[in-house]
């Protein structure tokens, strides 16, 4: 699985463009975004990765693609201090970090990492995928 990440200028219509292109390749996107000034990052999971490459090339739109895991937690306080610190005890770097649904007291997440053997192996049966 990958996060998408597209950067793009601070202002009215730029997040909608980007997801206007990739709802006419069909595809599916749990978004969030961060903005700094003139500056926003949006960052995604896809439903049908291969379809969000080809609209967003096709539409000349520039993106990133970074490796990621399926994590899942439980929906209580505390928890993600816990996979925190397993990630930061085993010396792994927090890249990108994006909620995918929180159902029925568990939050799955996208979690891109520096590494993703040591995040895999510090998390264990939170893997999921």
């Amino acid at each position: 699985m990958n996060i998408y990440t597209v950067e793009m200028k601070n202002q009215p219509g730029e997040f909608a463009h980007v997801c206007e292109v990739l709802g006419r390749g069909n595809v599916n996107i749990e978004p969030a975004g961060v903005t700094s000034g003139d500056h926003g990052t949006v960052c995604f999971t896809a439903s049908d990765e291969s379809a969000a490459a080809a609209a967003l090339e096709g539409a000349g739109i520039d993106f990133t693609e970074h490796s990621a895991l399926q994590v899942s937690c439980a929906d209580r306080p505390g928890e993600a201090a816990k996979f925190a610190r397993k990630l930061a005890n085993a010396n792994v770097n927090v890249e990108w970090l994006l909620p995918m649904s929180i159902c029925q007291g568990e939050i799955l997440f996208a979690l891109s990492v520096d590494n993703l053997e040591g995040a895999r192996t510090a998390l264990g049966d939170q893997i999921k995928g």
